[in-house]
């Protein structure tokens, strides 16, 4: 039997971290579908997004097994984590291939990137832009974000990895930056165990909603508050994530103040993804009016759960309606949004249960896509 290949994942935050959204899971879930096809192991912080102490019962500067037994994860200590002192540890670690996760991380992906056009290192770069070229993600900091595009183009940087699309509108974007591109495409790849469906009461007229997500401007939380203003039923809205834009929560608390009586919201604060499953299946919809997805764990795991969803038409989830498993819709048009809030909250328990379990057979269809893995061999052959 040939010696397995080996893969460096480099990523800034990493289980049991949960804060920084997708990528994380992104990451982790690579990591649990990989583990007995490769040798893989994971360089990161010892630190959550935006927090400032570190994991509990995480032994940082040393080799861990903290996800997985098979999986061997380096915790850099903030204090410790220096281009000189990642260098060295990368150097160390003998490997096939190293995987970079987004553009625009200046020591995990643009530093190695730099290393590999030094010379320094010589193993393969895999580099996934998780939706980093996308127009809604590159108005955040424009300006830097365009600088170092266009330095990456001219220094020819681009022509040293093998970008990971996760599905076509990413490559699209990534060949329109850096043309000629040598461009992979593998899907997202999701939590494998999926739990059994839950069918909550349902009575006409009520829905229970949840929102989860960063809250911040990109994923459209005021939206969905402006556009509750409006709807007749008795509706309950849950919301879950980390607050990142201090006075976008604040419109949104002053929205929140102003709903009518039959309109009630809950915010619980961040929820690690471990416990989401039974949170999401005290629901009856799950709503995101996104700016823009490059997957959306949060979606699929509504799904994976058995929750219908309502989305923006900005994520890869399309035509969702003619399979009963929830919408994608235009941001431009909030009545229809609204059309549909009133629509799930007109479903009887029949109906409710039957969109659930709809919703439930979706996920389950693409986790037994047999291409999925075969992908990422592709990826890392």
């Amino acid at each position: 039997m040939s010696e397995k290949k080996r893969i460096l994942i480099l990523v800034d935050w990493f289980y049991p971290g949960y804060k920084a959204g997708g990528p994380i899971q992104s990451c982790v879930n690579i990591c649990l579908a990989l583990k007995d096809r490769y040798d893989i192991k994971v360089i990161t912080t010892d630190t959550d997004f935006d927090e400032k102490e570190p994991y509990q019962n995480i032994r940082s500067n040393e080799w861990v097994s903290s996800l997985d037994e098979k999986i061997a994860v380096y915790y850099f200590e903030k204090k410790s984590l220096t281009a000189g002192a990642l260098k060295k540890l990368v150097q160390q670690t003998e490997t096939d291939y190293i995987y970079l996760n987004h553009m625009f991380s200046p020591l995990f992906v643009i530093y190695p990137v730099w290393l590999r056009f030094l010379g320094k290192i010589k193993a393969q770069l895999v580099l996934c832009p998780r939706g980093g070229l996308y127009a809604n993600s590159l108005a955040v900091k424009p300006f830097k974000k365009k600088i170092f595009i266009n330095v990456f183009r001219w220094l020819g940087l681009h022509k040293l990895v093998v970008f990971h699309a996760t599905n076509e509108r990413e490559k699209d974007a990534i060949t329109h930056f850096f043309p000629g591109s040598l461009v992979q495409i593998a899907n997202n790849l999701v939590k494998m165990n999926q739990p059994a469906p839950a069918f909550i009461s349902k009575e006409k007229g009520v829905l229970k909603c949840i929102y989860i997500s960063r809250i911040l401007p990109l994923k459209n939380l005021l939206y969905l508050l402006q556009i509750l203003q409006n709807v007749n039923n008795k509706i309950g809205l849950t919301i879950i994530g980390p607050v990142e834009n201090e006075a976008y929560w604040e419109l949104c608390q002053q929205t929140i103040r102003k709903l009518p009586d039959n309109i009630s919201v809950t915010y619980k604060g961040p929820v690690h993804n471990d416990m989401l499953v039974p949170v999401l299946q005290e629901h009856h919809l799950f709503i995101l009016p996104t700016s823009g997805e490059n997957f959306g764990h949060s979606i699929f795991e509504a799904f994976l759960s058995g929750i219908p969803v309502l989305i923006s038409d900005q994520t890869p989830w399309k035509n969702l309606n003619a399979d009963k498993v929830g919408w994608d819709l235009p941001l431009d048009d909030t009545t229809k949004f609204q059309n549909a809030i009133e629509t799930a909250a007109g479903w009887s328990q029949e109906t409710f249960n039957e969109w659930a379990k709809a919703a439930w057979q979706y996920a389950a269809k693409y986790i037994n896509n047999p291409q999925l893995i075969e992908q990422y061999a592709l990826l890392f052959p």
